[in-house]
């Protein structure tokens, strides 16, 4: 294995836990097959903005909102983050996710316009103009895969085609959730540590 500064380390197994997308580069010349069901993984983007406002800002009793597709909101979801997890002293949190599959909005939308989205989907949905204190911005490119009709076939495939000693973990496997993507990892180490040890090989869970 060479890692990006050239150096090269020697593994009795390796386990790949990227995205779908570097896994298909980096088993380009190792296991085709496992990247030819890879490659038919289809992914999604996101962008969340998080945002803290005056701690009296007076939102309605609730925890949030989903938007609909073909709604015209810009956001997908705008969560109260505070009235989830607690409230602090001095802001109130809240959250607006933008970016559906298809679209190219989490990668080509700037900071100041999505933003400007977020306080106009806030003033539409709760009828308040917010004048926040602080803003962060998380991009997630290509991270939410898409399941399809037929993923389990894919899987099986991908995994089907990895030589004994390589295995694959991620969200676009067993799913995104973080029990799924635990569980996707517990069987890569399983599969390596069989694949070096034998099939009686003792695996602690």
């Amino acid at each position: 294995v060479f890692d990006d500064t050239g150096a090269r380390w020697l593994a009795d197994a390796v386990i790949l836990a990227v995205p779908v997308h570097e896994s298909c580069r980096l088993l380009g010349g190792i296991a085709p097959r496992s990247v030819a069901a890879a490659g038919r993984i289809a992914s999604a983007s996101s962008v969340v903005l998080a945002l803290a406002v005056p701690a009296d800002t007076a939102f309605p009793d609730c925890s949030g909102v989903l938007v609909a597709t073909g709604e015209r909101l810009r956001a997908k979801a705008i969560t109260l983050s505070s009235r989830k997890w607690g409230a602090r002293a001095d802001v109130q949190l809240l959250r607006l996710s933008f970016g559906r599959f298809g679209d190219h909005v989490a990668a080509s939308t700037s900071d100041d316009e999505l933003l400007a989205w977020a306080l106009g989907d806030v003033a539409t949905v709760f009828g308040l103009d917010i004048d926040p204190v602080d803003v962060r911005v998380q991009r997630w490119i290509d991270a939410m895969p898409q399941y399809g009709p037929g993923h389990a076939d894919l899987v099986a495939e991908v995994r089907a085609g990895l030589p004994p000693t390589l295995a694959v973990a991620g969200s676009y496997l067993d799913g995104i959730g973080v029990p799924a993507c635990v569980g996707a990892a517990g069987r890569a180490a399983e599969d390596v540590i069989r694949a070096i040890g034998g099939p009686d090989a003792q695996v602690a869970r």
